[in-house]
């Protein structure tokens, strides 16, 4: 039998690692640019090859290390720079990253995607201006690219005679040209636009047809995920909650703050983040990567865990759950690396806890409790008709089910139950809910409520959130670094036809008997190119 030769120099090796990498192949991909650098160490576009390989890879720190090697044997390669800037973004190091953003603009003033990343790391940092400076450039660049003005639109308000809203205007005349997916984002940032010059029928106009094309290339079950919506009350019963309290990692560093996306929830961590002895992680998502490592064990693995049957689980499983997650929150973020580990003695930490405000950890609160029964919940909500409205406008990365609004409408109904099934089962004690209205209305004595409830003492500097320095990664990257006003609470809504099939998902409960009017639609996070 014939084979194919080997390849026999780093060009051909680097050639069969595109080809594979071409595929999804990213091991085998990894493995002949390797050898495509032991033949050529010199060659920075393997180098770079590498880098690429292992950032698609999830191995970020080797990978900014691969990009420094390729910066330095090329140093006015824009793509390496734009890599290394990706990289340390998913990192969280995102003065880094606009260092190295700025790098790659700076050798190729037209690099489109760099001056949009750019400007998405300087949002999340609270440097507006200079954020929204970086999103014109990157729509001077490539004026046909709709991703950009929705990015630009969410943090700035523009006047139709500013020369992007007229730009984008002129996207939208010609939508039809575009793919399916452009058409959709030039609808959801037009829409934006419209709604802060106060054309409000028009702009929910325009979400509506944005939601449409966006829905069919989102895959999302319903069935299966109002399903298990159900069945989780079954699985957690008080009586298994109490008989399995108590058997977790006993660390009360954690505070997860759980709800609807728009419900106010950045807001609350903003809060607490304000606080000396408390860190603002952001929307994490280790402890559902620990809950289905702890799944996945082999069925003979003491420390597995059957979730069918919670009322069989030992603790050294549940104990093992927690102290994953912690691991896990410990080696992504160097900031709560200190906080004290069970069994350990040291200097006291900087920080004592730490926000976690992954908004779908809703589901999960009754095995995060026996994971960590000393852990806080606080659940951040909003009136549900606002609530949906503002998720209706935007796009979201890992929110299937919010392009149609009937399956908005029945997904909140669903999350409602849910919610009321924890707060009737939880011991008190162990969550509070905090609804945006009355923290608006009567602001200190919610923000004194919630650290009270983390154990936390009074500090004024909590009041001052808007003053907090730090990152913020989420929706309301811009709410946050402003004072509250009670203005936001009512808006515009559209005429009630066009919200019916909402209001059948929601059901009669949750609909507002007289119509009332949701809030201001407020900006969402932002997109980056790769």
């Amino acid at each position: 039998m014939k084979h194919d030769p080997q390849p026999a120099t780093a060009s051909e090796w680097r050639a069969e690692g595109d080809a594979c990498a071409a595929r999804g192949e990213l091991d085998a991909a990894l493995q002949r640019f390797e050898h495509a650098r032991v033949l050529a160490p010199a060659d920075a576009l393997v180098h770079q090859r590498i880098a690429a390989t292992l950032a698609a890879l999830n191995h970020f720190p080797e990978a900014v290390e691969r990009y420094r090697e390729a910066i330095a044997l090329d140093p006015r390669d824009t793509d390496s720079h734009h890599g290394l800037g990706w990289t340390l973004e998913q990192m969280h190091r995102l003065e880094q990253a606009v260092d190295a953003y700025r790098e790659a603009a700076r050798l190729n003033p037209h690099a489109d995607g760099s001056h949009n990343n750019m400007g998405n790391c300087l949002q999340a940092l609270g440097r507006f201006d200079e954020a929204h400076a970086a999103y014109r450039r990157a729509i001077e660049a490539a004026p046909q690219v709709p991703l950009y003005y929705r990015n630009f639109v969410q943090t700035k308000r523009l006047t139709t005679e500013d020369p992007v809203f007229v730009a984008m205007e002129s996207l939208v005349g010609n939508a039809a040209s575009l793919t399916p997916a452009n058409q959709a984002e030039i609808h959801f940032a037009y829409g934006q636009a419209l709604s802060d010059v106060g054309r409000n029928d028009a702009s929910f106009d325009h979400f509506l047809k944005g939601n449409a094309l966006h829905r069919v290339s989102v895959r999302y079950n319903e069935a299966d995920t109002l399903g298990l919506f159900a069945h989780l009350p079954e699985l957690t019963a008080s009586e298994v909650l109490e008989a399995k309290r108590g058997l977790g990692d006993p660390s009360a560093a954690p505070i997860f703050i759980v709800g609807m996306p728009r419900s106010g929830s950045t807001l609350i961590e903003q809060i607490l983040a304000s606080h000396p002895q408390v860190f603002g992680a952001g929307e994490r998502t280790e402890f559902g990567e620990a809950l289905v490592h702890c799944i996945r064990r082999d069925p003979a693995d003491p420390l597995r865990i059957d979730i069918e049957a919670l009322g069989d689980v030992e603790s050294a499983p549940l104990r093992e759950l927690g102290a994953d997650y912690l691991r896990r929150m410990r080696g992504a973020l160097p900031e709560i690396h200190s906080l004290a580990q069970t069994g350990e003695t040291g200097p006291a930490p900087r920080y004592t806890h730490f926000t976690d405000k992954y908004p779908f950890n809703f589901i999960n609160l009754g095995l995060i409790h026996l994971a960590l029964p000393n852990a806080r919940f606080i659940h951040s909500s909003r009136a549900p008709l606002p609530t949906c409205l503002s998720i209706f406008s935007r796009i979201f990365h890992d929110v299937p089910f919010s392009y149609d609004l009937g399956e908005l409408g029945r997904y909140y109904r669903a999350y409602n139950a849910l919610m009321n099934h924890w707060q009737r089962v939880l011991p008190e004690g162990v969550m509070i809910e905090v609804k945006y209205e009355e923290l608006v209305d009567d602001f200190e004595a919610n923000v004194r409520r919630l650290l009270a409830h983390c154990g936390l003492d009074w500090d004024e500097r909590c009041l001052s959130f808007h003053q907090t320095t730090r990152q913020v990664n989420t929706a309301s990257s811009a709410q946050v670094r402003r004072p509250l006003y009670k203005t936001s609470v009512q808006r515009w809504q559209p005429q009630q036809a066009l919200l019916q099939p909402l209001f059948d998902g929601l059901g009669p409960e949750l609909t507002p008997a007289h119509g009332a009017p949701p809030d201001e639609v407020v900006a969402t996070g932002m997109e980056r190119r790769s």
